[in-house]
């Protein structure tokens, strides 16, 4: 007879090393810059075959969505990689528990559906509401077993699931597009992705859960600070959504939504591997917190030094950039990236917090910090927006992003006992690097002044993006030699080039 409290491992879960935890960072890197590149792909299709009203209907319903199903989010799946040595009984109630928390919030979003169209004036958006609460019941019922693998940090079949997932929902978006052209296209890929994504993790565990609430003690009291947490996290995410959707309709909330998509998915290709690999590797360091505090820093100071040049890169091309990828009728896109790249760059400073909260067992710090940030958040969209309109939207999503940065840096002083000092020390290169980069890009542009054709616009991104780039590497590798080449992200790169025999 099988005993249903002991661990559930498949596979041995072995000692976490800074190796291990390198090669599973480049792995999901590799998927994610894989998944990212599609849909971006994706959104340059669908951006030249619908327009930004369709975008505005789907951008708003995602936002409610995400907000709903925040409010009965017990994340019991994300426990199981936290937990030490989970058992068959607990892998089986977090799976029943999801299916119950996803029937639970459908209903809850066919009930709400068309009151909450009404209250934005977009009476198209209730049936895609009610439409895309089949994506929710299908993540419910995703494979728990699947989370072994992060456990052990094989992230293989992760990227199986995160590409067969992007490829099915951009294959199926496109056809439905070209055949309807209207925003029904996002719905049914939406769908089609997530049911590849959920069939893959039955491929891959090859072990079926069960029915049961036999074991929910550790999984509840570990989620339900951090359900809370998510909740109100995605509130503040979503916030810039929601109130321009109420304050300008469709169309302009379309052009939002692509910017602010463009901008963080380039710096997100950085941060959720490094996420999604340190979550595994941290809970294995919580009994140590000197290991735990040069982990952080060594993760801190690489996301940063992905992240942040990314961010304001695209902001200094985005004038001939946006155009070449979307097409005419986008005009506010540009603005839109231009001001919400950095921001999504900086936000990077503090980006593996939460996974630090986690190990750590600190959900309900993470619960308190997440309500100063909404309560900072809401508070300058709002006072922007109604004051000056889409411009002041735009800058108090800036403002707010700046005290968000030091609030979180603050947080990690006290989950770490790191000083904020010591926090922007440690990335000082990175800062002091985009800095250098984006003169030398403002040199560059004023010099070029090429005429805004197809060709000019291109070579225009070309030159721009090849200065920064060099720039940015050669400062960066400066200030690196200057300091006497600490432990960092440039000896990472250094390892890197020796092993394909680019350098000696």
């Amino acid at each position: 007879m099988t005993d249903n409290n002991t661990p559930a491992n498949f596979g041995n879960e072995q000692e976490v090393s800074p190796g291990r935890v390198i090669r599973a960072t480049a792995w999901l890197g590799l998927a994610k810059l894989v998944s990212y590149g599609l849909a971006f792909l994706s959104t340059i299709v669908l951006a030249r075959i619908l327009v930004p009203e369709d975008f505005g209907v789907i951008a708003l319903a995602m936002a409610i969505i995400g907000v709903l199903a925040g409010l009965l989010d017990v994340p019991v799946t994300t426990a199981l990689v936290a937990l030490q040595s989970p058992t068959d009984d607990e892998f089986d109630t977090a799976w029943t528990i999801s299916i119950i928390r996803s029937v639970l919030v459908s209903l809850l979003l066919f009930a709400l559906a068309y009151p909450l169209a009404g209250m934005f004036n977009m009476p198209e958006v209730a049936p895609v509401i009610m439409a895309l609460s089949a994506q929710l019941i299908i993540f419910g019922l995703r494979n728990p077993y699947f989370e072994n693998f992060a456990r052990s940090l094989n992230f293989t079949w992760d990227v199986y699931a995160e590409i067969s997932s992007k490829i099915c929902q951009i294959i199926v978006s496109i056809a439905v597009a070209l055949i309807w052209k209207s925003y029904w296209a996002f719905v049914v890929g939406l769908i089609a992705g997530a049911l590849a994504s959920m069939i893959v993790t039955y491929i891959a565990a090859r072990r079926l859960p069960k029915l049961s609430l036999r074991s929910p003690q550790r999984l509840l009291g570990y989620s339900i600070w951090l359900g809370m947490s998510m909740v109100v996290n995605r509130l503040a995410s979503e916030s810039a959504n929601l109130i321009a959707g109420k304050r300008f309709g469709q169309a302009m909330l379309g052009e939002l939504h692509i910017g602010n998509k463009l901008s963080t998915d380039i710096s997100y290709i950085a941060l959720i591997p490094i996420i999604r690999s340190l979550l595994s590797a941290f809970s294995r360091l919580a009994d140590d917190m000197h290991r735990f505090r040069h982990a952080y820093l060594k993760a801190q100071a690489a996301t940063v030094a992905m992240a942040l040049p990314m961010g304001v890169g695209l902001a200094l091309v985005a004038d001939p950039l946006v155009p070449l990828m979307l097409g005419p009728g986008w005009d506010r896109a540009i603005i839109v990236v231009q001001y919400f790249a950095p921001c999504a760059s900086l936000l990077m400073a503090a980006g593996p917090i939460r996974s630090v909260a986690m190990a750590l067992g600190k959900t309900r710090v993470m619960l308190g910090r997440d309500v100063i940030l909404l309560v900072i958040r809401v508070t300058c969209l709002v006072i922007g927006t109604w004051t000056h309109g889409f411009l002041g939207l735009l800058v108090a999503y800036v403002a707010s992003t700046i005290l968000t940065t030091i609030v979180n840096l603050a947080f990690l002083k006290r989950l770490l006992s790191i000083r904020i000092v010591d926090q922007v020390r440690n990335f000082a290169r990175s800062i002091i690097s985009t800095l250098m980069m984006a003169g030398a890009v403002m040199v560059v542009d004023r010099s070029l002044n090429l005429p805004d054709t197809l060709w000019d616009n291109i070579l225009t991104v070309g030159v721009l993006s090849a200065t920064g780039a060099a720039t940015y590497a050669t400062v960066h590798t400066l200030l690196w030699l200057a300091g006497g080449r600490p432990d960092g992200i440039e000896q990472s790169a250094l390892l890197v080039a020796r092993k394909l025999k680019l350098v000696r």
